[in-house]
């Protein structure tokens, strides 16, 4: 009686930590039945709480990397690529919640491109990680170059810089000077276009205006730019820089 008690414990004590899991991540490529008899197939009988949801979450990453990697059947790869989303936008949404949309995207894409270079399916997750934090970079030089073209609108051809703090410091005066413009409206047209990447028609949708009125607004709005004395001061300095 005292060994099959205590030969339970080990499987209720799994149980819980999978369908915990599977609560908080949503996972629907493998039933809880199928993951709790993987993990106590593979953690010793004495395994430790923390043992189990590390190799269960082991279990699943393998999981997961398959059903992305395989052509067989679309539905299920659509399905892990949605689970993959949803892990990959809750990590980038805690380090860079203004990026995580956009920067989530590329990731995904540079995963489906290269997910054959994973050479371990219980890394996936990890590979997956380190794809974000490259499409991150990505994304921020790309907001970056669209905060140079703001530059570039305001100022007329902008000094060509080699020098990333001198980059960065042109983007962030350019992003105090957008902040200035009174009008929300205005600063939306612009941050959407040039930051975001919107249409004029998608911008038109938010703000609920035409296409065509979200030109005027953003022609405002990198006129007030122009009559913004900080940031023609910068550029009046920066310039004199590049001269001498």
């Amino acid at each position: 009686m005292m060994s099959q008690t205590v030969s339970t414990i080990p499987s209720h004590a799994c149980r819980r930590i999978v369908q915990a899991l599977i609560a908080q991540y949503d996972w629907a490529l493998s039933s809880e039945a199928d993951l709790v008899k993987q993990v106590l197939d593979t953690v010793p009988p004495d395994a430790s709480p923390d043992e189990m949801r590390r190799e269960a979450i082991h279990h699943y990453t393998t999981v997961l990397y398959e059903a992305c990697r395989q052509d067989e059947d679309p539905h299920r790869r659509e399905q892990a690529y949605r689970e993959l989303h949803r892990y990959l936008y809750r990590a980038a949404h805690n380090r860079w919640p203004e990026l995580a949309e956009d920067a989530t995207q590329r990731a995904l894409v540079l995963v489906y491109e290269q997910i054959e270079c994973c050479r371990e399916p219980g890394a996936f997750l990890a590979f997956a990680l380190w794809k974000l934090r490259h499409a991150v970079q990505q994304e921020q030089q790309a907001r970056s170059q669209s905060l140079e073209r703001i530059g570039h609108g305001v100022e007329g051809e902008p000094a060509v810089t080699t020098d990333p703090l001198a980059h960065r410091e042109r983007v962030r005066v350019l992003t105090a000077a957008i902040g200035r413009i009174p009008d929300e409206r205005k600063r939306e047209t612009i941050v959407l276009k040039y930051v975001a990447g919107w249409s004029d028609e998608e911008i038109g949708a938010r703000l609920e205006v035409t296409a065509s009125y979200v030109r005027v607004l953003r022609h405002r709005g990198i006129s007030r730019l122009r009559e913004d004395e900080q940031l023609r001061s910068y550029f009046d300095v920066e310039d004199k820089g590049q001269e001498i």
